[in-house]
């Protein structure tokens, strides 16, 4: 079973970070009254998480009979608002739930004209049903519904809450834990985002791997194609393309870039116009395909 399921919160006081949200929700539960809620922010950080758990303690032993949860990403379009998620709002709780919960993950994904559609249903139904949307981009979502909904953002989660969170699950796996300071890093490495650590944990373990030989092995990648670009060479852009086919994206690739060329010794003048570079690869890495990008940020050296 993968841990990122086996170790999903079952209840808000299990929700890590985020502490606002989680006061909250508290104070919700406590008195059976949730606001429609969107939960915004990167990658990671436990917004679908937090809404699952937030459902459960809502709902108690009703939970499986009034919740629904749909990946906005994959049925976006404006029939599945009509058809799947209408029906859903319009017909009555069951058992002593005092309403339905409807989880809409990566919303951003939901078309316009969805989105449009979704806004007259939560008006209509709303004494039937309370709305959770979670998505990593809030600008992406129409104003109308930011609007009618109490709006939270999920920041990237310390990598002390990331570390104690990795050392719970290896010594509920009864798996040792590496006495150096190695987890410390490692969570570090993932940049608030718990999900992919646990995910990269379990890999790791179950390959009989130590965590600083993934440290190492990231880093030698990573300064290798510093160096080939600092060189001007022209495996940099082939060492690129193969890194992405092997599953780093854009982001994960200029990250590491600034790592390695933040922790080196190198002239000034050579960092200063890499992290520039770097940076505007990540940020043009949003609109661009990611083996244009990468071309892009070769031809700019």
């Amino acid at each position: 079973m993968l841990w990122t399921e086996k170790y999903r919160p079952e209840t808000i006081k299990q929700v890590m970070g985020n502490e606002s949200f989680v006061e909250d929700a508290k104070n919700w539960i406590e008195s059976d009254v949730i606001p429609n809620l969107l939960l915004h922010g990167p990658a990671g950080t436990g917004k679908t998480s937090a809404g699952i758990a937030l459902a459960k303690d809502i709902l108690k032993e009703d939970y499986k009979i009034n919740f629904l949860e749909i990946n906005a990403s994959d049925d976006r379009k404006l029939e599945t608002v009509r058809t799947k998620i209408k029906e859903f709002a319009a017909t009555g709780m069951m058992g002593n739930a005092p309403y339905k919960i409807c989880l809409l993950d990566e919303m951003e994904g939901m078309t316009v004209d969805a989105q449009s559609a979704l806004k007259r249903i939560m008006e209509r139904y709303h004494t039937n049903v309370r709305f959770i949307t979670t998505c990593n981009d809030r600008n992406k979502i129409i104003y109308p519904i930011q609007s009618r909904c109490a709006s939270y953002f999920f920041k990237p989660l310390d990598a002390n809450v990331i570390a104690v969170t990795l050392e719970r699950i290896l010594i509920n796996e009864g798996i040792e834990i590496d006495p150096t300071n190695e987890l410390s890093k490692f969570a570090l490495s993932h940049r608030g985002d718990l999900r992919r650590a646990i995910g990269e944990l379990q890999a790791i373990t179950a390959g009989g791997k130590a965590l600083s030989s993934l440290s190492k092995e990231r880093n030698v990648k990573h300064k290798v194609l510093l160096e080939n670009m600092i060189n001007r060479d022209n495996k940099a852009l082939a060492k690129m393309q193969e890194m992405l086919f092997s599953g780093y994206s854009v982001k994960d690739i200029c990250r590491g870039l600034h790592d390695v060329l933040i922790q080196g010794e190198y002239d000034s003048e050579v960092k200063y116009k890499f992290l520039r570079i770097i940076g505007e690869t990540e940020y043009r890495s949003n609109t661009m395909t990611p083996r244009i990008v990468v071309s892009w940020m070769i031809a700019q050296i």
